[in-house]
């Protein structure tokens, strides 16, 4: 009777485990993540979103939420925030790119909500942000070059050259996540150039294979104009220099000689970029939208 009345109880219990979800952290085959792009220049696939020039993706990794980016403008992050269901509470990091307006400046609505909230970032936007808001001082951290933040979640922080960057280049934090399909790499505008980025990734983790890496590529035409209604926004940008079809030709050869399987370039990433990506990669690419959650590893 009492091994019975054991066996039924350790039934019970078991179903009562089984009653709820699995999070998207862990499989049997080792860590799953995702992001979310909440915020973007991209087309919106859910309704109430509103566009503008950025790219901000909320990152779930090892049972981390962390905020890529903070948006050029609030108001529209805080409508995007609230259409998606995301709160500011619920974020356990915000990690900066880099310090072009349109990565930084909604920033004040998630540390309103959030006042204890990480930010993780370059030198040249600690300073941008802090001349303003003296108060955060003790939430900025800047990257030098490599940060763990956990063992599976790196922030890298790189130099463009010239070419890439203005006169003095840009410094570039970008996100590396360890997966057990290879390393899934997120950048803002891959001012340092997407084939060093997964270069320096794979030396800084001795890790060959690249998953996938997903993110602004800085490859656009000179003089791009960019016209967008739900934000207002209309201007050219600034590109010194042609990318010729031999070079995106030989981009694409060093990106795949090094491992990259799955591409999701957004953004900077323009005509013609955007159709070599995909004519390259074919069904290895992956196109963002506003809105649209990836999971990774992605499931063939």
């Amino acid at each position: 009777m009492r091994t019975s009345l054991i066996f039924f109880t350790s039934v019970l219990f078991v179903c009562f485990l089984c009653t709820f979800p699995s999070t998207i952290f862990s499989s049997e085959n080792g860590l799953r993540g995702s992001a979310t792009f909440v915020y973007g220049n991209r087309e919106p696939t859910v309704p109430g979103l509103k566009k503008a020039w950025g790219f901000t993706a909320l990152i779930q990794y090892d049972s981390k939420n962390i905020l890529f980016n903070t948006a050029g403008i609030e108001d529209i992050l805080e409508n995007n925030f609230k259409v998606m269901g995301i709160t500011p509470e619920t974020l356990d990091a915000v990690v900066i790119s880099h310090h072009h307006w349109e990565m930084i400046q909604g920033l004040g609505f998630i540390m309103k909500a959030n006042p204890d909230l990480p930010v993780y970032t370059t030198q040249s936007v600690s300073d941008i942000l802090l001349k303003s808001n003296p108060e955060w001082k003790t939430n900025f951290h800047v990257v030098d070059k490599v940060m763990e933040f956990t063992p599976n979640i790196l922030f890298q922080n790189m130099k463009s050259g010239r070419r890439r960057g203005g006169p003095r280049g840009i410094y570039e934090v970008h996100i590396t996540l360890k997966t057990d399909k290879g390393l899934v790499l997120f950048t803002g505008c891959g001012h340092p150039q997407i084939n060093l980025i997964v270069h320096k990734s794979r030396a800084v983790t001795r890790e060959d294979r690249v998953h996938l890496i997903a993110g602004g590529t800085r490859l656009l035409r000179p003089n791009t104009q960019v016209r967008i209604d739900d934000s207002g926004e209309n201007f050219s940008l600034v590109q010194m220099n042609y990318y010729s079809d031999e070079y995106y030709e030989t981009l694409m050869k060093d990106l795949k000689e090094m491992g990259v399987e799955y591409v999701m370039p957004t953004h900077c990433t323009l005509e013609p970029a955007e159709t070599v990506f995909k004519n390259s990669f074919g069904s290895k690419y992956i196109r963002q939208t506003l809105g649209m959650t990836l999971e990774f590893p992605v499931k063939e």
